[in-house]
Protein backbone atom coordinates (compact mmCIF):
# COMPACT_ATOMS: atom_id res chain seq x y z
CA UNK A 1 0.00 0.00 0.00
CA UNK A 2 1.32 3.20 -0.75
CA UNK A 3 2.32 5.78 2.09
CA UNK A 4 -0.35 8.30 3.22
CA UNK A 5 0.71 11.97 2.43
CA UNK A 6 1.47 13.30 6.37
CA UNK A 7 -1.56 16.60 7.39
CA UNK A 8 -0.35 20.19 7.87
CA UNK A 9 -1.24 19.29 11.61
CA UNK A 10 1.56 17.12 11.97
CA UNK A 11 4.05 18.99 10.23
CA UNK A 12 2.89 21.90 12.79
CA UNK A 13 3.37 19.92 16.15
CA UNK A 14 6.79 18.88 14.88
CA UNK A 15 9.70 20.86 16.59
CA UNK A 16 11.22 23.27 13.99
CA UNK A 17 14.19 22.71 12.54
CA UNK A 18 17.13 24.74 13.88
CA UNK A 19 18.85 26.83 11.04
CA UNK A 20 22.49 25.83 10.52
CA UNK A 21 24.84 29.19 10.52
CA UNK A 22 26.88 29.44 7.25
CA UNK A 23 30.44 28.22 6.91
CA UNK A 24 33.65 30.05 6.01
CA UNK A 25 36.23 27.90 4.79
CA UNK A 26 36.30 24.02 4.76
CA UNK A 27 35.02 21.81 8.04
CA UNK A 28 38.09 20.17 8.25
CA UNK A 29 40.52 22.38 8.90
CA UNK A 30 43.54 21.42 11.46
CA UNK A 31 43.62 24.16 14.04
CA UNK A 32 46.26 26.54 13.47
CA UNK A 33 46.85 29.57 11.16
CA UNK A 34 44.09 29.16 8.39
CA UNK A 35 41.64 27.90 10.83
CA UNK A 36 42.00 31.36 12.81
CA UNK A 37 42.34 33.02 9.91
CA UNK A 38 38.80 31.59 9.03
CA UNK A 39 37.37 31.84 12.19
CA UNK A 40 38.06 35.74 12.32
CA UNK A 41 36.62 36.47 8.95
CA UNK A 42 33.18 34.53 10.09
CA UNK A 43 33.15 36.71 13.18
CA UNK A 44 34.10 39.74 11.12
CA UNK A 45 31.16 38.64 8.71
CA UNK A 46 28.54 38.33 12.04
CA UNK A 47 29.83 42.05 13.56
CA UNK A 48 28.77 43.59 9.97
CA UNK A 49 25.45 41.83 9.53
CA UNK A 50 24.51 43.05 13.38
CA UNK A 51 25.52 46.68 12.38
CA UNK A 52 23.66 46.57 9.52
CA UNK A 53 20.56 45.26 10.65
CA UNK A 54 20.74 47.85 13.69
CA UNK A 55 21.04 50.71 11.64
CA UNK A 56 18.20 49.37 9.42
CA UNK A 57 15.63 49.12 12.55
CA UNK A 58 16.83 52.69 13.56
CA UNK A 59 16.66 54.47 10.17
CA UNK A 60 12.83 52.68 9.76
CA UNK A 61 12.37 54.50 13.24
CA UNK A 62 13.29 57.86 12.09
CA UNK A 63 10.95 57.31 8.93
CA UNK A 64 8.29 56.27 10.92
CA UNK A 65 8.49 59.13 12.58
CA UNK A 66 8.52 61.75 9.90
CA UNK A 67 10.83 64.07 8.22
CA UNK A 68 12.70 66.39 10.31
CA UNK A 69 15.09 69.36 9.44
CA UNK A 70 18.41 69.39 8.42
CA UNK A 71 21.06 70.15 11.35
CA UNK A 72 22.37 72.84 9.36
CA UNK A 73 18.74 74.47 9.09
CA UNK A 74 18.25 74.47 12.69
CA UNK A 75 22.35 75.60 13.58
CA UNK A 76 21.37 78.65 11.10
CA UNK A 77 18.25 79.45 12.94
CA UNK A 78 19.92 79.30 16.44
CA UNK A 79 22.74 81.62 15.14
CA UNK A 80 19.67 84.24 14.54
CA UNK A 81 18.11 83.92 17.72
CA UNK A 82 21.31 84.47 19.64
CA UNK A 83 22.04 87.20 17.45
CA UNK A 84 19.48 88.82 17.93
CA UNK A 85 19.56 88.33 21.87
CA UNK A 86 23.47 88.90 22.79
CA UNK A 87 23.64 91.96 20.86
CA UNK A 88 26.61 93.34 23.36
CA UNK A 89 26.26 97.08 24.95
CA UNK A 90 28.64 99.51 23.50
CA UNK A 91 31.28 99.81 25.71
CA UNK A 92 31.70 102.81 27.70
CA UNK A 93 34.51 104.91 28.24
CA UNK A 94 35.26 105.10 31.71
CA UNK A 95 38.22 103.21 33.70
CA UNK A 96 37.70 100.63 35.88
CA UNK A 97 37.63 102.29 39.68
CA UNK A 98 40.89 100.06 40.38
CA UNK A 99 42.83 101.49 37.71
CA UNK A 100 41.75 104.84 37.42
CA UNK A 101 43.28 104.70 41.42
CA UNK A 102 46.24 103.10 40.00
CA UNK A 103 46.95 105.66 37.34
CA UNK A 104 45.84 108.58 39.62
CA UNK A 105 48.77 107.48 42.32
CA UNK A 106 52.40 109.13 42.26
CA UNK A 107 54.85 106.30 41.22
CA UNK A 108 57.05 104.96 43.74
CA UNK A 109 60.51 105.62 44.34
CA UNK A 110 63.34 103.02 43.33
CA UNK A 111 64.41 101.45 45.96
CA UNK A 112 68.12 101.40 46.30
CA UNK A 113 70.26 98.23 46.58
CA UNK A 114 71.66 97.50 49.77
CA UNK A 115 75.29 97.43 50.33
CA UNK A 116 76.04 94.03 51.30
CA UNK A 117 73.81 92.89 48.13
CA UNK A 118 76.04 95.10 46.28
CA UNK A 119 79.36 93.47 47.23
CA UNK A 120 78.33 89.92 46.84
CA UNK A 121 77.50 91.47 43.02
CA UNK A 122 80.70 93.22 42.57
CA UNK A 123 83.69 91.86 44.97
CA UNK A 124 85.65 95.20 43.90
CA UNK A 125 84.00 97.42 46.10
CA UNK A 126 80.86 97.76 44.20
CA UNK A 127 82.80 98.21 40.67
CA UNK A 128 81.71 95.64 38.12
CA UNK A 129 84.68 93.54 37.53
CA UNK A 130 86.59 93.39 33.80
CA UNK A 131 86.13 90.25 31.90
CA UNK A 132 89.29 88.11 31.44
CA UNK A 133 90.40 87.92 28.01
CA UNK A 134 89.30 84.73 26.95
CA UNK A 135 92.33 81.83 26.44
CA UNK A 136 92.47 80.48 23.11
CA UNK A 137 90.87 77.39 22.75
CA UNK A 138 93.34 74.30 22.84
CA UNK A 139 93.56 72.40 18.93
CA UNK A 140 92.76 68.56 19.68
CA UNK A 141 96.20 68.22 17.63
CA UNK A 142 98.14 70.78 19.27
CA UNK A 143 100.58 68.46 20.31
CA UNK A 144 101.17 66.48 17.07
CA UNK A 145 101.56 70.46 15.65
CA UNK A 146 104.10 71.17 18.22
CA UNK A 147 105.91 68.17 17.34
CA UNK A 148 105.80 68.80 13.66
CA UNK A 149 106.88 72.14 14.26
CA UNK A 150 109.92 71.10 16.40
CA UNK A 151 110.60 68.82 13.43
CA UNK A 152 110.35 71.39 10.40
CA UNK A 153 113.08 73.61 12.81
CA UNK A 154 115.14 70.61 13.64
CA UNK A 155 115.52 70.17 9.71
CA UNK A 156 116.21 73.64 8.88
CA UNK A 157 119.03 73.49 11.62
CA UNK A 158 120.27 70.54 10.00
CA UNK A 159 120.22 71.51 6.39
CA UNK A 160 121.67 75.59 7.59
CA UNK A 161 124.63 72.82 9.35
CA UNK A 162 125.54 71.38 6.05
CA UNK A 163 125.29 73.90 3.97
CA UNK A 164 127.91 75.44 6.43
CA UNK A 165 129.91 72.82 6.77
CA UNK A 166 130.15 72.26 2.51
CA UNK A 167 130.87 76.33 2.00
CA UNK A 168 133.75 76.15 4.72
CA UNK A 169 135.23 73.04 3.08
CA UNK A 170 135.27 74.88 -0.46
CA UNK A 171 136.33 78.12 1.37
CA UNK A 172 139.41 75.98 3.16
CA UNK A 173 140.02 74.04 -0.02
CA UNK A 174 140.19 77.54 -1.65
CA UNK A 175 142.37 79.19 1.46
CA UNK A 176 145.21 75.62 1.53
CA UNK A 177 145.55 76.64 -2.42
CA UNK A 178 149.72 77.59 -2.82
CA UNK A 179 150.28 80.89 -4.11
CA UNK A 180 152.49 81.31 -7.64
CA UNK A 181 155.35 80.87 -5.21
CA UNK A 182 153.99 77.28 -3.39
CA UNK A 183 153.66 78.88 -0.28
CA UNK A 184 150.63 78.41 1.57
CA UNK A 185 147.70 81.75 2.45
CA UNK A 186 147.57 82.15 6.35
CA UNK A 187 145.59 85.40 6.04
CA UNK A 188 143.07 83.77 3.47
CA UNK A 189 143.32 80.47 6.53
CA UNK A 190 142.72 82.29 9.34
CA UNK A 191 139.79 83.80 8.05
CA UNK A 192 137.94 80.37 7.38
CA UNK A 193 138.85 79.25 10.78
CA UNK A 194 138.18 82.64 12.43
CA UNK A 195 134.49 82.21 10.42
CA UNK A 196 134.71 78.36 12.06
CA UNK A 197 135.10 79.87 15.50
CA UNK A 198 132.34 82.29 15.36
CA UNK A 199 129.65 79.44 14.30
CA UNK A 200 131.20 77.30 17.06
CA UNK A 201 130.53 79.97 19.49
CA UNK A 202 127.02 81.14 18.51
CA UNK A 203 125.59 77.24 18.79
Amino acid sequence: MAAKRPHDADSADAPAKKRKGFQVGPANLPDGTYRRKAQKIKNDLIQKAKVRKAYAKIRAQELAAGPTKSIYDTQTEEQDEGRLQDQPEPASLELHPDRQAMLDAPEPEPVPEPAERRRRHHPEGGKARERRPRQPRQSAFAKEMQLVEKRKQEAEVRQKEREFRQNDREAMARARRPDQNGKRRLGRESKVLLSRVQHMMAK
